[in-house]
């Protein structure tokens, strides 16, 4: 597969040193998305990826490890990590799942059940601030794009793992 590329997504300035601009935007948001959460749910002792499981965990209780390292592309040995922590903070427990003896069935406990309200609001509090001024078509457009940006991102990695 060839790429072609549009030079006009290419920052050339000076100060850009010839970065990607969407790469260093995404990267950049990214990070202070991360440093949001944890300075907000400090107080609490949730990090921000810890808030991202929860959130999975709050549409889904019940879910494996291997549907959240699905989710969110991360390798198990990293999503094992942070599970290790928030089951030792009494956020989540563990169960071998009756059908699949290797599988780890997630649920939320009754802490984490009583910060749900919070941590939603937290995470509305910071989209409320990301879109503000936008129409709910330019956000709804936005949306759209990213989650194609994702999956053409899985793609090519995946093609790249399979070419070697």
């Amino acid at each position: 597969m060839t790429y072609q590329l549009n030079i006009d997504m290419i920052d050339t300035s000076t100060n850009g040193g010839g970065t990607n601009l969407i790469g260093k935007q995404i990267s950049i948001l990214f990070r202070q998305l991360n440093l949001y959460f944890n300075h907000e749910l400090s107080e609490i002792s949730i990090s921000a990826t810890e808030l991202l499981y929860l959130s999975s965990l709050y549409e889904k209780d019940g879910i494996t490890q291997d549907d959240l390292a699905q989710e969110y592309s991360v390798d198990k040995a990293a999503v094992t990590r942070t599970l290790q922590l928030m089951e030792k903070k009494g956020l989540i427990f563990r169960k071998t799942d009756s059908s699949d003896k290797r599988a780890k069935k997630l649920f939320l406990t009754d802490k984490s059940k009583s910060l749900e309200k919070k941590l939603r609001e937290t995470q509305a509090k910071w989209i409320c601030a990301m879109t503000k001024g936008m129409e709910k078509s330019a956000i709804d457009s936005f949306s759209k794009q990213i989650d194609n940006m994702v999956e053409r991102a899985k793609e090519l990695n995946q093609k790249e793992r399979e070419d070697k």
